[in-house]
């Protein structure tokens, strides 16, 4: 009995120790050839992904590519936010996959460490996770927008209950998830895990920073969990035969604002997007597809100054690229603008309530303004360029 006693204390003790998966995992930044997962442990360890195509043999007796966590060649085993790109695949071909991660016992020297105990995914329940890469050509489309959540993760779950998030492509968190960005643990229960339970193991969500993520002692390493194509929040995301361009707008008050201490430089960072638009017009890395453009804030208004200095750098660059439609939030409230002196596309304003359901088909997006009353809904028809 002694013994047994002893045994059943150290079997709890290694239970309690061995390495988690705390939070995860998510997929973001796919295209028809791979995907980003992205996942945290309670420790830093050595991480990959295996992945393979949809099938009941395939996960079962046979060896599957492991796919690392690597950073300029080296596999990164000193994080707990792990970031496998995943390469290699078939466009619209659907996958199962599975996270690991092992941990770190010992670093003795140089690069000889000893690794422990793996973490991994469902590995009891014998179910792995899915997603289903974008097809390399044109078709029909369908994505869901949500942004100003502000922390209210069970009213986001209460907004989407009727939404089946298997029939949609991608989900776009457009900004302000969250109040500001204290630490993990606080973007974690401010939205990010609500997003696990609810799509984003097996459908891709990209995000696109409001001004609120800009905020606090952690905003710095909000990048480590959405990685993006290009290493930047602004870019273009193809998705079957269409592209989305992300415009980071940054804080919407002057950058020498006394409750900014100096910190940031977000007229500069405009500036910088504006001379990136320019070189993807001169370029032609856009102009082939329709384009949609995803931005925070709107660049109509000129009560806000970093509404007003979009207005003034990146707005006229838009206005040469051919732009179908930008979607947009910061207002708390519906608005929609016409084409107007100021930009030559629509821009409809997603309130903090409501969500936009987009569905692209036969050279236009319909889109459905949806709150959680008949008096919220809306909607909305833009022709594709």
């Amino acid at each position: 009995m002694k013994h047994l006693l002893l045994g059943l204390m150290l079997l709890f003790t290694l239970g309690v120790n061995a390495i988690k998966v705390t939070h995860g995992p998510w997929i973001c930044d796919m295209d028809s050839t791979s995907a980003t997962i992205v996942w945290v442990t309670d420790k830093p360890g050595l991480s990959w992904v295996e992945v393979a195509p949809e099938g009941p043999d395939h996960f079962y007796g046979q060896a599957r590519p492991r796919y690392y966590d690597v950073l300029a060649g080296r596999r990164v085993i000193t994080d707990s936010v792990h970031r496998v790109h995943v390469t290699g695949l078939k466009p619209d071909e659907k996958y199962r996959y599975r996270v690991f991660t092992q941990e770190i016992v010992e670093w003795h020297y140089d690069d000889l460490v000893s690794l422990g105990k793996t973490a991994c995914t469902d590995v009891w329940r014998g179910k792995p996770y899915t997603f289903t890469t974008f097809p390399a050509q044109p078709r029909d489309l369908t994505f869901l927008v949500l942004n100003d959540i502000h922390e209210r993760p069970q009213f986001m779950k209460e907004l989407c209950k009727d939404v089946d998030f298997h029939k949609i492509d991608f989900v776009l968190l457009n900004g302000d998830m969250s109040h500001r960005i204290r630490d993990q643990k606080h973007m974690m229960d401010a939205y990010l895990d609500t997003c696990v339970s609810m799509f984003a193991t097996h459908t891709p969500l990209f995000f696109n920073r409001g001004n609120h993520e800009l905020r606090d002692r952690f905003a710095d390493n909000l990048y480590h969990y959405f990685p993006t194509n290009n290493g930047h929040y602004y870019r273009v995301q193809h998705v079957a035969g269409i592209d989305f361009l992300f415009i980071d707008s940054g804080e919407d008050k002057p950058d020498e604002s006394i409750e900014y201490s100096g910190m940031v430089d977000y007229d500069h960072y405009r500036e910088e997007q504006a001379h990136w638009l320019r070189s993807l017009r001169e370029e032609k890395k856009v102009g082939r597809y329709p384009l949609v453009v995803f931005s925070h804030m709107p660049p109509t208004l000129k009560n806000w100054h970093g509404c007003y200095h979009m207005q003034k750098t990146i707005t006229p660059e838009l206005n040469k690229m051919n732009v179908s439609v930008m979607l947009s939030g910061h207002l708390h409230a519906f608005a929609y603008q016409e084409p107007n002196e100021v930009i030559n596309f629509p821009n409809l304003v997603n309130s903090n309530n409501t969500y936009l359901l987009c569905h692209i088909s036969k050279g236009k997006m319909e889109v459905d303004y949806v709150g959680l009353t008949a008096k919220e809904k809306k909607h909305f028809t833009f022709p594709l360029k």
